[in-house]
């Protein structure tokens, strides 16, 4: 066996044994506090006069499909998630989480890279031993791998968990983006239709009040009734006719509201149809299981987010402690390039390094639990 091989082989044994020792160590401890769950200051069971109501569907089972059943209610909410701008960035920062969780879990894995380079250089007399000028060269091939860091503290774990929350918070917030959306297009929609009839009970009042003061006016023309009746019956027509002209100002404005939810032109939208709130909407079981706040997208996020914290205060601590890292390489080296890759070229590196904080002017203050 040549002795070069034998060399070679023999460090990449020790290499092997020490990898595998590394990952033994890597994540056995970890300094971040161990998530705890309160239990809910709500009652376990449900209260007697709710056990027998029973007709209708779970709150909570329900989809915002079956629940709105009105087809233009429908189609609006559908139409709104396509363009609604804020449920767009909630999307994107989703994205952003996930990508800044797939960098940070690279850190648990050791990387490797292929380099080469090569260069001359002239060395004057002067700067030598033998008093004459040199010209040399340096020419090298290697794999390496670059600075890793054993986690024997879990630093780099808690930071993964901590990158890992705040994808789960992201997400978690945008399900509550898409739920406010829906319940704010569905409170758009039905409050315009309440003002809808609101509006055509003003007009019934307008065509009441002036067929009252035609009447009136007759009655004045003929001698069978005061002026003063008359002008009590107009002023009662002129109060219909501009709580008329409100209603159809704050009608138009709703409807402006609405389209800026959607995103779009809502399109033509029923004005004198009768609005049947039992055909809109399903009907729903009698009360709500405590369950539901468990469930809510924004408690979820909180919860994700606290969980976040509590890993950068295990990463925190874990900085407390010494950081070992691992830097080295194999290849070819030579002083020509034509005998780069010839018998007895095989060049190794190997750098573990230590490093523990002393002083960083009071960024390293302890962290009480």
């Amino acid at each position: 066996m040549p002795p070069a091989f034998s060399l070679f082989s023999v460090f990449r044994l020790r290499i092997a044994l020490l990898a595998l020792s590394a990952v033994a160590l890597a994540g056995c401890m970890s300094l971040a506090r161990a998530p705890e769950t309160p239990p809910l200051p709500v009652p376990e069971v449900w209260p007697a006069y709710l056990e027998s109501g029973t007709d209708g569907a779970l709150a909570g089972e329900l989809p915002w499909q079956a629940y709105f059943s009105d087809p233009l209610l429908q189609r609006l909410i559908e139409t709104a998630l396509a363009n609604n701008r804020d449920l767009r960035l909630a999307a994107l920062r989703v994205d952003e989480a996930s990508a800044a969780f797939r960098i940070q879990r690279s850190d648990r894995f050791p990387g490797v890279g292929v380099g080469a380079q090569g260069g001359r250089a002239r060395v004057p007399g002067d700067l030598n031993m033998s008093g004459r000028s040199q010209v040399g060269g340096e020419y090298r091939a290697e794999v390496g791998l670059t600075t890793w860091e054993l986690d024997l503290w879990g630093r780099v774990r808690n930071l993964e968990d901590a990158a890992l929350q705040s994808w789960l918070a992201s997400d978690a917030a945008r399900q509550a983006v898409h739920l406010a959306l829906i319940a704010q297009v569905a409170d758009g929609y039905l409050g315009l239709r309440e003002i809808d009839e609101r509006v055509a009970i003003a007009r019934q009042t307008v065509a009441t009040r002036e067929e009252s003061y035609r009447i009136f006016r007759r009655r004045v023309e003929v001698g069978s009734t005061s002026k003063l009746d008359l002008t009590q019956v107009q002023t009662l027509l002129n109060q219909a006719q501009a709580l008329l002209t409100q209603l159809e100002q704050a009608r138009a404005t709703q409807l402006h509201a609405l389209a800026l939810l959607v995103g779009a032109d809502p399109g033509p939208l029923p004005t004198k149809a009768p609005f049947d709130e039992t055909a809109a909407l399903a009907e729903l079981r009698a009360g709500l299981p405590s369950e539901l706040l468990t469930s809510r997208p924004d408690i979820i996020a909180a919860e994700h987010q606290l969980r976040a914290r509590d890993a950068n205060i295990g990463a925190a601590r874990a900085a407390f402690f010494p950081r070992i890292a691992l830097t080295g390489s194999f290849g070819t080296a030579s002083s020509d390039l034509e005998g780069l890759f010839d018998s007895g070229s095989r060049a190794w590196t190997f750098m573990p390094t230590l490093s523990l904080p002393i002083f960083d002017g009071g960024g390293g203050a302890p962290i009480l639990s």
